[in-house]
């Protein structure tokens, strides 16, 4: 596949007041295209030349119909193509490429935070994952953006919006070799089989990295209960670090048997007594502990957005403070609760409101004791919170 190889294009002029012309003039990343003045007249994906009310450059932008938005590219006059090239570079040199190519997972380019919107770039070693938000923003691009690594393969994923595109995504091979269906990468020194030629969901959520590693820290000694294990990272970084009993439960039998590849990958035998992965849905396991009266010294709750698994109806916002009452009532006093908010529409008040709601419904007391801080490589956008990324905060039960 072959991205743009000219910067010919044709555009449209958009044309904005204060206070929105002064945003732009402080960096903001991307508008809200059914918010614009005329919007109507913006039908199709294409090129903006934004200006404010005297007619003064402002900025080139991109239409994205599929996301409501316009992905404000380039404040250069002449080609904002090349200028997104550019702020590509800019991008990925500030993190250490040479580390990159070593197989250690680090993100390079994290859309508005990187004054990219629009785009992400993952590096797996030699394997490059690129994300679009739509497939129309592949004509922002050349394939010289990206020639300087010298990467095996590039894979390209496009994140579909709307009903009929729902859990698909579109996703070409269009640099370098065919990938492998998995390949081995490290994190904090603990190798994980991702599958970059998979979902948008590669195996890895390493925006992670830093909350995962402070939490195996102090689970040497302890009990473990890693709530939707996924392909079990919390769960491998803990045993890795002398957890005396690791539990990791998830409705996906591929993802248990995943996590016991990731396992046997760094000499840990999964069949141990100390390691169990149960299949089953988070809230029926919990009920079990709950009337077993069971307790676990450190428990990882971090589920997903939402979730249909089986009979299991599970929606972040509305039903987290469930899961945060029922955890505390296995911790003992003194353990410690990880929760994290991935919606990229939350923020740290909500988070905490959902955890003292958790408590009251409860009735037992906890503090919040850990906000973490965003990766180095997730750098986030001041003008732009929604771009905010994962929120992970540590809670003590009192």
């Amino acid at each position: 596949m072959k991205l743009n190889e000219t910067a010919t294009f044709q555009f449209k002029i958009l044309s904005l007041l204060p206070p929105l012309s002064l945003r732009i003039k402080e960096g903001l990343p991307r508008l809200v295209l059914d918010r614009l003045p005329d919007h109507e007249q913006y039908a199709e994906p294409g090129w903006l030349k934004i200006e404010d009310g005297e007619g003064v450059m402002l900025s080139w932008g991109f239409v994205d119909i599929e996301n409501n938005a316009v992905h404000l590219i380039s404040s250069s006059e002449a080609d904002p193509i090349t200028d997104i090239t550019s702020r590509f570079e800019k991008a990925i040199n500030k993190r250490s490429v040479l580390e990159t190519l070593k197989g250690e997972v680090v993100r390079l380019v994290n859309g508005t935070g990187d004054n990219l919107s629009g785009f992400t770039l993952d590096s797996y070693g030699s394997t490059l994952v690129l994300s679009l938000e739509s497939e129309a923003l592949v004509h922002c691009l050349r394939d010289e953006t990206f020639a300087f690594l010298r990467p095996e393969h590039i894979v390209l994923k496009v994140r579909g919006k709307g009903r009929e595109f729902k859990g698909k995504i579109s996703q070409h091979s269009f640099y370098g070799k065919s990938g492998e269906e998995k390949i081995c990468v490290r994190e904090s020194g603990i190798s994980y089989l991702v599958h970059p030629m998979g979902s948008l969901d590669t195996g890895l959520f390493f925006d992670l990295r830093g909350v995962r590693k402070e939490f195996a820290e102090h689970a040497e000694g302890k009990s473990v209960l890693n709530l939707f294990s996924y392909t079990g990272a919390f769960s491998l970084a803990a045993a890795k670090k002398g957890a005396r009993q690791v539990v990791s439960v998830d409705t996906s039998a591929d993802c248990q048997k995943w996590a016991r590849e990731n396992f046997r990958l760094n000499n840990l035998d999964p069949e141990d007594e100390r390691f169990r992965f149960i299949k089953e849905n988070v809230f029926h396991h919990l009920d079990k502990l709950t009337k077993r009266s069971e307790t676990y010294e450190r428990i990882i709750l971090d589920p997903p957005a939402r979730s249909m698994a089986g009979t299991g109806r599970f929606f972040l916002k509305s039903d987290l403070h469930k899961l945060v009452s029922s955890c505390l009532r296995l911790l003992p006093p003194k353990g410690r609760l990880l929760v994290t908010d991935n919606t990229l529409q939350g923020t740290k008040d909500k988070l905490a409101q959902r955890i003292k709601k958790g408590s009251e419904v409860s009735n037992i007391p906890c503090s919040i004791v850990k906000v973490f801080d965003p990766e180095p490589d997730f750098p986030v956008h001041p003008l732009w919170p929604k771009g905010y990324g994962v929120i992970a905060m540590e809670v003590e039960r009192g």
